[in-house]
């Protein structure tokens, strides 16, 4: 198969705009929890997701307008490649908060983020950051003059001697529900 080759064209639907913007929640997992001989791809599509034994992914809520994903293209000698990143702002100064900068700041993650513009049949609510390479946690700004009542600006990003090999991916299993609820199993079940 030649990758280069276009074999499809893509109709854009000039009578409708894509909403902007992530749903507040984003949920970190582990880069070394993912067991990716039980996740399967299809077309760039992610059917099933699944950690290994005993490990959850972590959600983490923020106001919708101070998270932001972005991936970037990088052309390189012989094929292009891409960078993810997510840029959050923090609004609380909490040791909570400290304490999750501080395990980001030397762990290595993949990220889930939920789109504002999730498609006609919730084809594209999901998507996937540094599925192939991680993702770090590559800036930390604090100042306490609290701009706007923001604390720390972060930065996700693909390390910098790794990117990915595609867009993020997109998160979907046969239907809207059954997607939520394989998203909603990477958590671990709180029990009253």
């Amino acid at each position: 198969m030649n990758c280069a080759e276009l074999t499809k064209g893509l109709i854009a639907d000039a009578c409708k705009r894509a909403v902007s913007g992530l749903n507040g929640r984003i949920l970190l997992m582990n880069y070394a929890d993912i067991d990716r001989t039980a996740t399967t791809e299809l077309d760039g599509v992610v059917e099933a997701l699944q950690l290994k034994e005993g490990k959850y992914a972590q959600a983490f809520e923020f106001k919708d307008t101070t998270l932001v994903a972005e991936h970037n293209l990088v052309k390189e000698a012989y094929l292009p490649i891409w960078e993810h990143i997510i840029n959050a702002k923090i609004l609380a100064k909490t040791q909570e908060a400290k304490n999750a900068l501080e395990v980001l700041s030397k762990a290595k993650v993949v990220a889930i983020v939920e789109n504002k513009e999730q498609g006609a049949d919730g084809s594209v609510k999901y998507e996937m950051y540094g599925y192939d390479a991680g993702m770090e946690l590559t800036e930390s700004n604090n100042t306490t003059a609290f701009a706007d009542g923001v604390v720390y600006n972060i930065k996700l990003a693909s390390p910098a001697n790794e990117k990915e090999s595609s867009l993020p991916r997109t998160i979907f299993k046969t239907s809207a529900a059954t997607t939520d609820t394989m998203i909603e199993g990477l958590l671990q079940a709180v029990t009253p």
